[in-house]
């Protein structure tokens, strides 16, 4: 027998689909989940010191380790503050879950004024792919699975659940017999398959494939979500196709790979603007509908034809322009585009090489910019001396500008930064929460110091969690020696290059959290 309130029946289930990171601020009426998070084995909490960055961090752990993180906030002000960082999740179709308690049912609709209730359920759908309220104890796991499947299956995204305190509360005595009939077995709840292209659909894109000269695969972020950088590779080696990244899917394959031409949109890049101007097909793949609009603006549509695909397959032509369109996951696609490859002419392969050597020219031309740059010459520094396994998380226009090429991923799925809103501030936060999926790798936060000052109260959080990420500041000047001091972290400077080899070393065997003052960097400075 089991003594379960509703907070039992949430850690229970969650626990149950292998989500095991929960990520929140105490409030009195959410207790009953965190008592129960305690109970659970296998359990992590991990406390930040706002509902906005607690967010972040569970968008940092999903899109580093596949699976959801909890963002649990307080009714009222703490969902209220924790709708910033679940924001920039949904843009970016992260899969993490929300929860949090609400006034009694009595209570909520149309509200009585209670104290810290609001419309809190309406609020959060604006920011989330679904949203619920559970009214009842025993329908709590049932919708927990349903959040999951929401999150999980498609284009994915983050899901927000209210409790009502009364329910949180109310408690049973629950027989073994009964705890299985009201939580179903893990995975019985959503399709985990693959979800393959119909067979005249694929005709119908590899006709027009191998009718280009110069065709173009243009990666997006959902081949991040589905760890589908090997499929992409072989597809554009077996295809002759040379690979764009879109601005939010930074490391969708690795700089080093053959087939690699760039992030479409970065200024720096010309050789690739002439490579999507001149293209005769552009091929989508793993690309969100935002991410989509953004590169047409650069393709000329009069000349090229658009393939589209997707997990959805109500968004296939949803922009107007598509002359060929699969359903499908990333990996099935690219494997059937594979299985379907015939032979391809040698201007094909021409045609590749040269949208990589106008990449390589490119990066070869920043390089020799960014040692007239401060930042830029830090940042290339960093670049240097980065392992293969290591993340980086970009946050802000200079850390973003010069890091997205001149700190080239060697393993995919290891450049993150936060798109689809434009905003900045996510870097710390982000890192935490890759640090926490990824604890055997180092994790790089590379933040201009406005962008870190949005969530510097989480240099508390690397501390008390003893989460041991490593903080590059570059940009305006400030006593960064004397933040890290402050917070109780290890603290370093550099100002040439060589000073940086040491500075990592010294921050690495220091055992803590650290934060690394690159502001001193100076041009030529050697």
């Amino acid at each position: 027998m089991y003594l379960l309130n509703g907070g039992d029946l949430v850690a229970r289930t969650l626990a149950q689909e292998g989500v095991d990171h929960f990520i929140g601020i105490v409030g009195g009426q959410v207790l009953p989940l965190f008592d129960a998070v305690g109970r659970q084995p296998g359990l992590r909490l991990v406390v930040p010191r706002n509902e906005a960055a607690g967010a972040m961090m569970a968008d940092g752990y999903a899109r580093a380790s596949g699976r959801p993180a909890v963002i649990i906030s307080t009714v009222g002000a703490g969902i209220i503050y924790s709708a910033a960082g679940t924001a920039g999740a949904w843009a970016d179709h992260v899969p993490i879950f929300s929860i949090s308690p609400q006034v009694q049912t009595w209570k909520m609709y149309p509200a009585q004024e209670s104290l810290q209730g609001c419309y809190q359920a309406e609020m959060m759908a604006g920011v989330t792919r679904w949203h619920c309220i559970a009214y009842s104890w025993k329908r709590i796991p049932r919708l927990v699975q349903r959040a999951l499947r929401e999150a999980m299956s498609g284009e994915k995204g983050p899901v927000h659940m209210d409790v009502p305190v009364d329910v949180f509360y109310e408690t049973h005595l629950v027989t073994e017999r009964r705890l299985r009939r009201l939580i179903p077995p893990p995975g019985s709840s959503r399709f985990m398959g693959h979800f393959r292209p119909a067979s005249r659909d694929l005709r119908e894109a590899v006709d027009i494939l191998e009718a280009s000269s110069s065709p173009l695969l243009v990666a997006g972020l959902g081949v991040l979500r589905e760890s589908a950088w090997e499929a992409v590779s072989a597809l554009a080696e077996r295809h002759s196709l040379p690979v764009a990244l879109t601005p939010a899917a930074l490391s969708a394959i690795t700089g080093e790979d053959p087939s690699y031409a760039g992030i479409l949109g970065h200024p720096s890049l010309a050789g690739l603007r002439e490579v999507a101007g001149g293209a005769d097909t552009v091929l989508f793949l793993g690309a969100t509908l935002s991410e989509q609009e953004t590169v047409m603006e650069m393709v000329d549509l009069s000349r090229a034809r658009v393939i589209q695909t997707s997990p959805q397959p109500e968004l296939l032509g949803a922009l107007g322009r598509c002359d060929a369109a699969m359903a499908g996951d990333v990996v099935s696609i690219a494997e059937s585009l594979v299985a379907e490859a015939g032979d391809f002419p040698g201007e094909r392969r021409d045609w590749r090489e040269k949208a990589r050597q106008l990449y390589l020219r490119d990066v070869q031309a920043l390089k020799e910019e960014a040692a007239g740059n401060a930042c830029g010459r830090a940042v290339s520094s960093l670049g240097d001396v980065l392992d293969a396994g290591d993340y980086l998380i970009l946050d802000g226009p200079d850390s973003t500008y010069w890091g997205a090429l001149l700190c080239p991923a060697r393993k995919a799925a290891t450049r993150i930064r936060s798109w689809g809103l434009g905003g900045q501030g996510y870097g710390l936060p982000l890192a935490l929460g890759v640090k926490l999926a990824r604890p055997g790798e180092r994790v790089v936060a590379l933040c201009d110091t406005e962008a870190l000052m949005h969530h510097i109260q989480e240099l508390d959080t690397a501390r008390r969690e003893d989460i041991r990420v490593l903080v590059c500041v570059v940009g305006e000047r400030y006593r960064w020696l004397e933040v890290a001091e402050g917070f109780g972290l290890h603290g370093e400077e550099a100002s040439t290059p060589a000073e940086l080899m040491v500075a990592l070393e010294r921050a690495e065997k220091s055992g803590k959290a650290a934060v690394v003052d690159l502001t001193g960097f100076e041009p030529g400075n050697r």
